[in-house]
C-alpha cells in the first residue's frame, strides 16, 4: 500500500525552487514559525517575489501570475511528507535535513542542492525512477509527443481520424517500441464529439489534448494518465538534471521530445555524478569543460548554421535545444559552456538582443552575462572568419 501511495506526487508544483523559497522563509524566522493564515500570506509573498524577480532577471515575455494560498498549503504538505519540516503544537519547524538544505541555499551551491533534492525525490516517489526507466527502454532513450498544427489538419482535409493516425505512424516509426491501439484512439475521438466541432482552433485544441493524453497513457502504462501530471514530473526531472526536453522536427512534424541525460548505469563517456538512492543508483551526465570543449564547439557551430537567419543570427534557445539533445546535457550546462567558450575565444561569438519579438519563457531563456555589466542576449552569431576547421 505504501509503495502504491508513493507512486504519485502529492502536489502539482512544477518548480522545486518554490520548496527552496519556503524553507528559506522559515529559516528567516528563526527556523520555526506559527502555522496560521498570517504565516501562509508571508510565504505566499516570498513565492510571488521570487517569480517576479526571475521574470525581471530574464525578461520574460509574460507577467507571472500571483500564486494563491492553496499553493503554499500544497508545498507545506509536501515538505512535511519529505521530512524537511515538522509540525507540532501549531508550529512549523525545519528538521535537521531541512536545515541542511537551507545551509546549501545560503552557500548558493545550486548543483549540490539539485543532487540532494534528486535523492530525496527518488527516495520518496517511485514514479520518478519509473518515469526514467520508461524513457530508457525506447531505442533512442527519448519519447516524442507530437503537435497537431493547422497545416497538419489541413493536409488531411480537416479529418481528425486521418490526422491523428498519421501522427501516430510517424511517432511509431521514430519510437518502434511504442505500440498504439487505433480503435481505442477512435473511441476517444468519438467520445469527445470531435467531428461536431466547427471552429478549427477549438478542434485543434481538443485534438492536441487527446493525442497528448493518449500517448502519455500508452507510454507510461496509465501510471501517468494526464498531461498535467506528466508536466509536473517532466519539469522536476529536467530541473534536477535527470532529463531534458525541447521542440524538434520529426519527418515534417513538430514534436516535444523528452530525453535522458542520466542513466541507471555509468554509461556516459566523460564525468558522471552518482546519486545513491534507496532503490539503486543514478548517474548524471555532467562532463567537464575540458572534456567536452571540442565537441561542444562543433555542435554549436553546426546548430548555429542550421538555425541562422538572414542577418546571420540564430536564436540561442534553438541552438541550446539542439546542442543539449545532441550532447545529452542540461540547459544550465550549455549556458556555462557557452560562456566559457566566449571567455576563451571572444572573437568567435557575437551576441545580441532582439527585444519583444524574441519570446522568452522558462524553457527559452536568454544568456545572462553579469560582468563587466549585466546584459542578457537572445541571439548569437558564430563569426565565420574566426573558425578554425571545427567541422
Amino acid at each position: 500500500m505504501e509503495e502504491k501511495l508513493r507512486f504519485t506526487l502529492p502536489t502539482s508544483i512544477h518548480d522545486i525552487r518554490y520548496h527552496y523559497t519556503i524553507l528559506s522563509g522559515i529559516d528567516q524566522k528563526g527556523g520555526k514559525i506559527e502555522n496560521n493564515v498570517k504565516t501562509k500570506e508571508y510565504l505566499r509573498t516570498l513565492i510571488n517575489n521570487y517569480n517576479d524577480s526571475k521574470a525581471s532577471k530574464f525578461g520574460f515575455s509574460y507577467k507571472p501570475r500571483e500564486i494563491n494560498i492553496g499553493v503554499i498549503k500544497n508545498i507545506l504538505y509536501e515538505l512535511k511528507k519529505l521530512s524537511l519540516i515538522s509540525e507540532k503544537e501549531k508550529q512549523i519547524a525545519l528538521t535537521d535535513e531541512g536545515n541542511r538544505i537551507v545551509s546549501l541555499i545560503k552557500q548558493k551551491d545550486s548543483k549540490q542542492l539539485k543532487r540532494v533534492f534528486a535523492k530525496i525525490m527518488l527516495n520518496h516517489y517511485t514514479i520518478l525512477p519509473y518515469f526514467l526507466r520508461q524513457i530508457k527502454v525506447s531505442p533512442k532513450r527519448e519519447i516524442p509527443i507530437p503537435f497537431i498544427t493547422k497545416g497538419v489538419l489541413d493536409k488531411y482535409e480537416n479529418n481528425p481520424e486521418a490526422t491523428i493516425e498519421e501522427c501516430l505512424d510517424v511517432l511509431s516509426s521514430y519510437c518502434p517500441t511504442i505500440r498504439f491501439d487505433v480503435s481505442e484512439l477512435h473511441d476517444m475521438l468519438r467520445s469527445k464529439n470531435i467531428n461536431l466541432i466547427d471552429k478549427r482552433a477549438n478542434k485543434l485544441k481538443k485534438l492536441q489534448a487527446i493525442i497528448e493524453k493518449y500517448v502519455i497513457m500508452n507510454v507510461f502504462e496509465r501510471m501517468i494518465s494526464s498531461r498535467r501530471a506528466y508536466d509536473v514530473i517532466r519539469s522536476r526531472t529536467t530541473y534536477l538534471d535527470l532529463t531534458n526536453h525541447g521542440i524538434f522536427n520529426i519527418d515534417g512534424y513538430s514534436a516535444e521530445i523528452i530525453y535522458l541525460i542520466s542513466d541507471f548505469e555509468p554509461s556516459f563517456p566523460y564525468n558522471q555524478e552518482e546519486i545513491k538512492y534507496s532503490k539503486g543508483d543514478i548517474y548524471i551526465n555532467y562532463p567537464r569543460w575540458e572534456d567536452l570543449k571540442a565537441r561542444f564547439k562543433i555542435s554549436v557551430l553546426n546548430n548555429y548554421l542550421a538555425n541562422r537567419d538572414s542577418l546571420g543570427y540564430a536564436m540561442i534557445a534553438e541552438v541550446r535545444d539542439s546542442v543539449c539533445k545532441e550532447l545529452r546535457i542540461s540547459d544550465s550546462l550549455f549556458d556555462l559552456f557557452l560562456k566559457n567558450l566566449y571567455k576563451e575565444e571572444p572573437p568567435y561569438l557575437s551576441f545580441t538582443y532582439f527585444g519583444a519579438e524574441d519570446k522568452i519563457t522558462e524553457k527559452r531563456l536568454p544568456i545572462v552575462f553579469e560582468k563587466p555589466m549585466r546584459q542578457l542576449f537572445t541571439r548569437l552569431k558564430v563569426n565565420m572568419e574566426n573558425r578554425r576547421g571545427e567541422r
